[in-house]
C-alpha cells in the first residue's frame, strides 16, 4: 500500500512541539487507538519532534496512513537539518536519550513502533516510525476520511494555528525557490564565463584574420551578456541595475576583445550613476557593445589610433539619450546607410531600439555618431 499523506508540521520552536502533540492526539483518537497505546504513540511523536528541534536545529514532521505486513499503521517521518547522529549512539546495546535524560530516546521509540528506521548523515537525520492501528474492520479510505475530518475540526478550533502553519509553509517555499534560483544563476554565470574563455582561447589560436574577427565579435557579445548577468546578481534590487556599471563592464570587455591589434583605440565613457530596469540596462549594454564593435572594425581603417566616446544623458522629460561617436574616417558619401544594414549587429541594434520605442539617427561628420533617444522612463 502506498502511504497516504495526512498532514505535516514544521518544527522550529517549543510551541511547535505542542502543536504536533495536539495533532498526534487528534489522529490517534480518530483512528481508534486505545488510551494506553494512544499515550505511548503521542509520547513517541513528541520525543522525535523534541530531538529534531534540540539536536537538528529545525525539522519537519509528516504524518501518514501506511501499512506494516498487511496491517494499517500511523506513520510518522521526522527530518532535520542537523549534523547527524554519531554511529556509536546508534549501537543497539546503547540507549539514546534526549538532552534532558527524561525522554523515551530513539531506542524507546523503536521499542514502541512496529517499524522504525533511521537514516543519518552530515546533511541531517530522517527518522521514520510506524504505529499499528487497533484491529478493526474499517478500510484505509474510511480511516483516511475520519482522520481528515478530525484534522479539519482541529483547525477550526484554532484557526490562527492553521494560518500560521500556512504562512510558514509559504515562506519555506519561497526560501526554497530563492535558493534554487541562486544556484541556477550561479551555474549560468559560470557557463557564460567558460564560453568567453573558450572563445578567447580559440581567437588566440586562429590563423586567419577573418576567423579572428568573427571570434572578436562573438567575444564582445557573449562577454556583454556575461557581465550583465554578473551585475544583476550583484545588484541589491531584483529589478534595477546601474547603467554606469553596466556600460563600464561592456567597454572593458570590448577593449579586452580587441587588444593585440596594431592600432591604439581608446574608449571614453560619460555616464552618471543611473538605476534602470535591468532589461533596459542590459539592452542598452548590448547596443553599446555592437556600436563599439562596429567602430573598431570600420572607423579607423588606415589609422594608428582613435577614440570612441559613449555619452548618456538624462533629459528634462525623464527620457534618456545614448550617443556613441568616434573620430574615425566616417562614412563615404556613396556608402549605404548603416542603420539599414542587414548585418547581424545592426539588426540587433534596430530590434532592441524598437522594443523600447526609441528613435535612432546616424550622422557622419568627422567620424560617425549614433544617437538613440529613449522615451520617458517614468
Amino acid at each position: 500500500m502506498k502511504p497516504i499523506h495526512l498532514t505535516s508540521v514544521n518544527l522550529e520552536k517549543g510551541s511547535d512541539i505542542a502543536t504536533l502533540r495536539q495533532i498526534a492526539l487528534t489522529l490517534t483518537a480518530a483512528m481508534g487507538f486505545a488510551p494506553f497505546e494512544r499515550t505511548r504513540t503521542v509520547t513517541a511523536a513528541v520525543e522525535l519532534a523534541r530531538n529534531a528541534i534540540e539536536h537538528g536545529q529545525k525539522g519537519r514532521a509528516r504524518f501518514s496512513l501506511t501499512e506494516v505486513e498487511g496491517k494499517l499503521a500511523l506513520g510518522l517521518t521526522v527530518i532535520d537539518q542537523g549534523r547527524g547522529i554519531e554511529k556509536e549512539k546508534l549501537d543497539p546495546a546503547r540507549d539514546i536519550v534526549s538532552s534532558s535524560g527524561l525522554g523515551l530516546g530513539l531506542r524507546g521509540v523503536q521499542r514502541i513502533a512496529a517499524r522504525f528506521d533511521v537514516d543519518t548523515g552530515h546533511e541531517g537525520t530522517r527518522v521514520h516510525a510506524e504505529f499499528l492501528l487497533p484491529d478493526c474492520q474499517a478500510d484505509a479510505a474510511s480511516i483516511t476520511a475520519n482522520a481528515e475530518q478530525a484534522l479539519e475540526a482541529y483547525s477550526a478550533q484554532d484557526p490562527t494555528a492553521a494560518l500560521t502553519e500556512q504562512n510558514r509553509e509559504l515562506s519555506e517555499g519561497i526560501a526554497d525557490r530563492d535558493l534554487l534560483m541562486q544556484e541556477l544563476h550561479h551555474r549560468t554565470g559560470n557557463n557564460l564565463a567558460l564560453i568567453v574563455a573558450l572563445i578567447r582561447m580559440s581567437k588566440s589560436q586562429a590563423k586567419a584574420e577573418e576567423t579572428r574577427q568573427v571570434l572578436r565579435d562573438l567575444e564582445t557579445r557573449v562577454g556583454s551578456l556575461s557581465k550583465a548577468h554578473e551585475l544583476m546578481q550583484r545588484s541589491t534590487s531584483s529589478s534595477d541595475l546601474d547603467l554606469a556599471d553596466m556600460l563600464d563592464e561592456v567597454t572593458k570587455n570590448a577593449e579586452r576583445a580587441f587588444t593585440g591589434d596594431d592600432q591604439i583605440i581608446g574608449i571614453k565613457l560619460n555616464c552618471p550613476p543611473l538605476l534602470l530596469d535591468n532589461k533596459l540596462a542590459v539592452d542598452i549594454g548590448l547596443i553599446v557593445g555592437e556600436l563599439i564593435t562596429n567602430a573598431y572594425k570600420h572607423a579607423f581603417v588606415g589609422r594608428d589610433e582613435g577614440l570612441i566616446t559613449i555619452e548618456v544623458t538624462r533629459e528634462a522629460d525623464d527620457g534618456l539619450t545614448l550617443r556613441v561617436f568616434d573620430n574615425g574616417v566616417g562614412l563615404p558619401e556613396d556608402a549605404p546607410r548603416p542603420e539599414r544594414s542587414n548585418s547581424l549587429g545592426w539588426r540587433m541594434i534596430r530590434t532592441l531600439t524598437f522594443q523600447h520605442e526609441a528613435t535612432l539617427s546616424v550622422q557622419s561628420n568627422d567620424g560617425m555618431s549614433v544617437d538613440i533617444r529613449f522615451p520617458s522612463l517614468g
